[in-house]
């Protein structure tokens, strides 16, 4: 199966996938022919560093984006993995990564920092929004239970409870995306300090620091509905 986009005018889109598909077929890889010109000379591009593919990258050169497969897709792989623990998803992450990278390859530049330094950071940045995604979406299809005695409150109270769990979650959402995290791997997952670290890669101190913030933000943006609640129940005895 050979892929040739000589003379063809592809999109970003479909020019980026159809080189994720050298990836799972890397046996043609000597075969393409590509927009910028000439047989993929691959031992070429072997040799190349990061500024100077980045510089080629920059021009459009589609050689680049294989050559940065081949040469950080299984660490970049390694990385996702060890953050989201699901194969697919680490796959998606990079994927994701690679795909912007590409977009956005015209103002594109490394400056001091090493092309594979950025890649981890990058990687690291996409698998935190796709753990917080995944817990968007699991908590957006998940409801409260009702507490046992709820027939017994006033309708007053049972608002009280819905602003309540209402502002707690609102609380949670406005934690910044790192702390948000790990508040919600430790309160909904059920991880240990130790376990949020090291699935994280984060020390044990950060975890406690940000489980700190995150429970004190939360009770000073919950305190005053608690005590219009706490009084609401003593009058009502």
């Amino acid at each position: 199966m050979n892929f040739i986009f000589l003379g063809m005018n592809l999109t970003d889109d479909v020019l980026f996938y159809a080189i994720i598909e050298k990836r799972n077929h890397p046996q043609n890889a000597e075969n393409y022919i590509f927009a910028s010109g000439g047989h993929l000379l691959m031992t070429q591009y072997k040799l190349y560093g990061d500024q100077e593919l980045v510089q080629l990258m920059q021009n459009s050169d589609e050689r680049v984006l294989v050559e940065i497969y081949d040469r950080y897709w299984d660490k970049m792989l390694a990385v996702a993995f060890n953050r989201l623990g699901n194969q697919e998803e680490a796959e998606e992450c990079v994927q994701d990564v690679l795909h912007k990278l590409w977009k956005l390859r015209h103002d594109f530049s490394l400056a001091k920092i090493m092309l594979s330094n950025y890649l981890a950071r990058a990687i690291r940045n996409q698998s935190f929004n796709m753990l917080d995604r995944r817990y968007r979406e699991r908590i957006k299809f998940e409801s409260y239970a009702p507490p046992e005695d709820i027939n017994s409150f006033s309708p007053e109270h049972e608002l009280m409870i819905r602003e309540l769990k209402q502002q707690i979650d609102n609380s949670i959402n406005a934690l910044p995306p790192q702390c948000q995290l790990v508040f919600r791997l430790s309160r909904q997952d059920g991880l240990s300090n130790k376990e949020i670290a090291e699935k994280l890669n984060l020390s044990e101190n950060t975890i406690k620091s940000h489980l700190k913030k995150a429970n004190k933000d939360i009770q000073g943006n919950i305190g005053l509905l608690m005590v219009l609640i706490s009084i609401h129940m003593f009058l009502q005895r």
